[in-house]
């Protein structure tokens, strides 16, 4: 750099000692004009040699130009001066003059090739605009008149039109190189050739005129103008920045040109105005076709640049877009894998679809040597084999450091490396610095945001270890305590830590084992072990779950280290809870798995020593009944001594279990035959027929037993399985009974099951039908009223039998669906039956029964209401078994007060089978009674029947209620309830349950 100064310091005092003998000794002047000729011609050769530019052959062109030039003024100058010509044209030396301009077009087409990679239609459209603006004076001036004076040859009127075209198309070319906006800095070197060409074009124009007017001659100060010239052309090859103009040069994007451009486009368009103008105003305006023409021109110049300006305005505002979207992106990037991909999306963005491109976000300690703090282009191939693989096809890679702005150059945090189509990455140079510069305030918020989390993580794991309940110790080599978390005060009392030997704290069945883990931890064992060892604390002991480290590697800890834990109360509430998962909360039994699991050991057993074992299931009989009428915690106590009674009575190696509810089992081990097993069964239901004391008061209960032997079974569940079928079998003999499992309960285990399955198709079809058996006055033999009676019918068998589908119906929750089906439908039909009658004064009623689940069903008075819309009052009777009006709670009451008030009729159905008591006769709004079947079949034989219905039938009266009696089969049954004043009856005598259509023909004609 120092070299290039002093270089063009001498040039330029030499140009100026050289001129000023020029001006002052006219004698020395033709070969002083050669000098300063040939020293432009020799500066731009001495140029190259030192700078060394890429491309040559630009200035080459550039100096040969010269060299031209100065022949023609020197051949110009020796015909004046040694030959006596006075102004010779045209003449050898005007087609040296003319030969500069073809080389000197090609050395600046040279130049604006290789400093200006890709198109830059911008700057191109300034320099034409610059360019037609300047020539139009030049037109007017010069070859306008050179086309109109007389007295010139062709040749002497084409050379001298020629002079000015040249120097309008060096004038271009140069505007062409200097237009672009380069992204950083001016160069000298372009500015010396712009004076150099300004210079030779304002004297050109100069020269044409004063030859046109004959006034020519050399010597003068116009020659100054050339001086310079060769002089600036010479200045611009010898300053360093002369290599700058043949290589790539990015690009700096603008959407508005600069003001100083702007003043100079804006004076350019003017020329024509101004010349019309002072033309106009001087009275001959001459030029007005030329002046129109290159108005136009530039008008369409003008246009084009505005154009532009609005394609580059929406770029810049997709640019804008991409790079807002990358900021929210990057503000909410937690993970520099984040930022990496926010910027990939970004980039790929500011490319734009189809193009390719590769994006690469280098740490700092891959950017060293790569990245300086001044953003550059660089050919992919020379990042190195790897990036180059990672960015892809692109031939050129922008280079942007990660330097956050308003921040001083220092350590670079890293570069963004985005590669791509040259042009493009020019044009976005700007936002991909932005985007760098963002990133790299993004990693270094991620970086401080981890600082500050290390920082607080440590104060806070230092504070868990201070205030933890877990007691965290480090251990030496030689097995003593060098340090202790103050939790091991309420592990190890008021003992001295620091310095004791680890074994020493911990109780001596175990110290061995703790010795020996440390040691084997220490010499190569695992690098960490858990463990459960009893530790002394103040004359007492507790468990503690231990687990050791080996940190001897670690810098900060550099020991064993060894937490614990006071297990203590952890592991009482793990037996608790094992209990509790294995037994039964209320009565300690053994539940049903851990009965499981005794069973399967006792089948392995007995397959093994060729023992029997039994399961026996056992049921209490009504225990709903004493949960509903004496409450559920007289239910719960009478389980509990349930259970205690029933495990006395067994043997030790006996187990009594409760499976749930009021269901128990019992496992017999080592029996020799099933008959064991049915013994103990029998005796487990005279033990539970024993009255059990209850607050209450004493008692009895009863209960069903079902027996299963591994005889029958393969495992355990098929044995419960076949003990509860032999339950069921008990249950349906009658209380108090026991069954053994016998291979036929299956089979009727599988038929019930096919009926619950023919039972919901039955309910979902409506395949049920109404029967109706008449209820007769005993005396008269009138028909007062029918009992409606569910029947279902089977397609090509018998109907299946009403104890049968009832029971099943309850038992399955269906009962509630097919009573409401009943009650609508009978009603319906009895509504019927009321119309074809006709009007009387007392029309025929419809009795139905309801089952308790039906009865306490929320939407059970709605669904009578809508029953009684078509019925005459007092015609619809409700039957409840006695175990209905037994619950005596509030909802009952309130039910039965409900009913009456819309005058619906109350019986008591099967009276005397029943828990049977005068206290709910008095207290709930009965009407009627009905008298079982079963005290009537033998009343004709039996004289205590006699006595038992006629007591019935006297209770009845005395409390006003009428009274019914059921299956009434003989005249002898019936003349024998008459005379004991029972008014009606029911049963075969009378009829048998009929269809609508024989009720209708019976109601009409009664029978007498």
């Amino acid at each position: 750099m120092l070299q290039a100064h002093r270089l063009m310091a001498g040039y330029a005092a030499l140009v100026l000692i050289v001129a000023g003998v020029y001006l002052s000794v006219p004698v020395l002047r033709t070969p002083l004009w050669a000098v300063i000729g040939l020293g432009g011609f020799a500066a731009v050769v001495t140029g190259l040699l030192v700078h060394r530019p890429a491309h040559r052959w630009p200035w080459l062109l550039l100096a040969a130009g010269l060299l031209a030039f100065a022949a023609g003024d020197t051949y110009y100058n020796v015909l004046e001066a040694y030959f006596d010509a006075s102004n010779p044209f045209p003449s050898p030396a005007d087609a040296c003059y003319l030969a500069t301009y073809p080389l000197f077009a090609a050395g600046l087409f040279g130049l604006v090739r290789y400093r200006w990679a890709g198109r830059d239609l911008p700057s191109l459209l300034d320099a034409l605009i610059l360019t037609a603006g300047l020539a139009l004076p030049v037109w007017v001036l010069l070859v306008q008149p050179l086309t109109q004076v007389d007295g010139l040859t062709w040749q002497q009127r084409a050379i001298s039109i020629a002079y000015p075209l040249g120097d309008v198309l060096v004038l271009a070319l140069l505007a062409c190189l200097l237009a672009p906006r380069p992204a950083w800095g001016r160069n000298r070197a372009v500015q010396l050739l712009v004076v150099g060409t300004l210079t030779l074009l304002v004297f050109d124009i100069a020269y044409g005129i004063l030859q046109l007017k004959d006034m020519w001659q050399a010597g003068t100060l116009v020659d100054s103008g050339w001086i310079v010239f060769y002089t600036a052309w010479g200045l611009a090859a010898l300053h360093p920045s002369m290599v700058e103009l043949t290589a790539s040069v990015p690009q700096r994007e603008s959407l508005l040109p600069r003001s100083r451009r702007l003043v100079s486009l804006a004076l350019a368009t003017l020329i024509a105005p101004g010349i019309l103008l002072y033309e106009g105003l001087a009275g001959h305006p001459e030029d007005a076709a030329a002046i129109a023409a290159f108005s136009g021109v530039l008008f369409l110049l003008v246009i084009l640049r505005l154009s532009g300006m609005v394609v580059a305005h929406r770029k810049a505002v997709a640019r804008e877009l991409a790079l807002r979207t990358a900021a929210a992106s990057l503000m909410e990037a937690t993970r520099p894998q984040e930022v990496t991909a926010a910027c990939d999306r970004t980039v790929g963005t500011l490319f734009g679809p189809g193009v390719a491109h590769g994006t690469i976000l280098l740490p700092a300690e891959r950017a060293v040597g790569l990245a300086t703090n001044r953003t550059h282009l660089v050919p992919t191939t020379r990042l190195g084999p790897e990036i180059a693989a990672a960015l892809g096809d692109p031939p050129t890679t922008l280079v942007c450091p990660m330097v956050p702005p308003d921040r001083p150059a220092g350590e670079l945090p890293g570069a963004l490396l985005a590669a791509g189509p040259e042009r493009q990455l020019a044009e976005i140079r700007g936002s991909l610095q932005i985007l760098a510069s963002h990133a790299a305030l993004t990693l270094e918020r991620i970086a401080l945001r981890r600082e500050i989390i290390r920082t607080e993580s440590e104060a806070y794991f230092r504070t868990l270890v201070r205030n933890a309940s877990d007691v965290i110790l480090i251990v030496e080599d030689d097995d003593t305590v060098r340090y202790a978390s103050p939790s091991a005060r309420a592990v190890f009392g008021g003992a001295r830590l620091t310095g004791a030997a680890l074994p020493d704290l911990v109780d001596s069945r175990d110290r061995r084992r703790v010795t020996e883990g440390l040691t084997a931890m220490r010499h190569g064992g695992a690098p960490e072990t858990h463990d459960h060892w009893w530790v002394l604390r103040d004359g007492d002991r507790i468990e503690v779950e231990a687990r050791c480290s080996d940190l001897r590697e670690d810098p900060t800890v550099r020991g064993l280290v060894v937490t614990m834990r006071d297990v203590t109360e952890q592991r009482r509430l793990e037996h608790e809870l094992t209990e509790r998962a294995f037994h039964d909360p209320l009565t300690g039994l053994p539940n049903r798995t851990l009965l499981l699991e005794r069973i399967e050991r006792a089948l392995l057993r007995g397959r093994r020593e060729s023992t029997l074992t039994c399961l026996l299931f056992v049921d209490l009989d009504d225990f709903k009944m004493v949960n509903d009428t004496m409450g559920h915690a007289t239910g719960d106590r009478l389980l509990t001594d349930v259970g205690e009674r029933l495990s006395g009575a067994l043997r030790r190696s006996d187990t009594a279990a409760r499976l749930g509810g009021d269901e128990f089992a019992v496992l017999m081990e080592d029996a020799r035959q099933p008959l064991d097993g049915e013994l103990l069964a029998a005796q487990v239901i005279q033990t539970l027929g024993r009255p059990f004391s209850l607050p209450g008061g004493p008692l009895s209960v009863s209960a069903s037993v079902g027996v299963a032997t591994a005889r029958d079974s393969t495992d355990a569940e098929e044995l419960l399985t076949h003990a509860d079928l032999a339950l069921y079998a008990a249950k349906g003999a009658g209380k108090r009974q026991w069954r053994r499992f016998q291979p036929r309960l299956r089979v009727r285990m599988v038929e019930r099951h096919d009926m619950r399955a023919r039972l919901d198709r039955a309910i979902r079809d409506d395949e049920f039908v109404l029967r109706y058996q008449p209820v007769v006055g005993i005396e008269a033999g009138e028909v007062v009223g029918f009992e409606a009676l569910a029947r279902w019918p089977r397609d090509g068998g018998a109907p299946v039998p009403p104890e049968h589908f009832i029971a099943l119906a309850e038992e399955t929750g269906h009962i509630a669906a097919l009573g409401a089906w009943v009650l609508e439908n009978a009603a319906a039909d009895m509504a019927g039956l009321q119309r074809l009658a006709g009007e009387t004064d007392r029309p025929p009623y419809v009795s139905v029964n309801v089952s308790a689940r039906q009865f306490g069903d929320d939407g059970f008075l709605d669904l009578v209401r809508g029953a009684l819309r078509d019925l005459a009052p007092g015609t619809l009777q409700l039957e409840l078994t006695e175990t209905v009006l037994m619950r005596q709670d509030a909802q009952m009451h309130a039910v039965l007060r409900s009913l009456k008030d819309m005058g619906v009729q109350i019986a008591v159905d099967d009276f005397g089978t029943g828990f049977s008591s005068l206290r709910y006769l008095r207290e709930f709004p009965v009407d009627a009674l009905k008298i079982d079947k079963t005290f009537i079949d033998d009343i004709a034989v039996d004289p205590r029947q006699v006595a038992l219905v006629q007591g019935i039938v006297n209770l009845a009266g005395t409390l006003g209620l009428d009274v019914v009696a059921e299956g009434i089969e003989d005249s002898a049954q019936r003349d024998l309830l008459a005379g004991m004043g029972c008014r009606f009856g029911q049963g075969y005598l009378f009829g048998r349950p009929m269809t609508l259509e024989k009720s209708a023909f019976l109601l009409g004609r009664p029978e007498k």
